[in-house]
């Protein structure tokens, strides 16, 4: 996935180290070429290929082989299920605390 991104130099590295996640979370390999930021091209379990810092260097170009092939990932199978099931608990925990209201 190309991710193209204009930062700003108080959440560098932050965005970048946020968008591996993503890349990890669903498997697949993140491009992010950024103006004024981190630069990153990382491969679908978080390792960085190639980087490149516009505030550490002058030369603010990456090369590297990037994978196009992901995989599967626990997450890209169930999504969010955990946290809806947390808010339905919830709701039930909260439902039930109202029909069990001492009079």
């Amino acid at each position: 996935m190309v991710v193209p991104e204009n930062e700003y130099p108080e959440i560098d590295p932050m965005h970048s180290r946020m968008a591996t996640f993503r890349g990890i979370e669903n498997g697949f390999a993140v491009v992010r070429p950024t103006n004024k930021g981190l630069s990153l091209a990382t491969d679908g379990q978080g390792r960085v290929l190639a980087s490149a810092d516009y505030f550490a260097s002058s030369d603010h170009r990456i090369v590297a082989q990037v994978p196009t092939l992901g995989t599967r990932t626990f997450y890209a199978a169930v999504g969010d299920l955990f946290a809806w099931l947390c808010v339905l608990a919830l709701a039930g925990l909260v439902a039930l605390a109202q029909v069990r209201r001492p009079l």
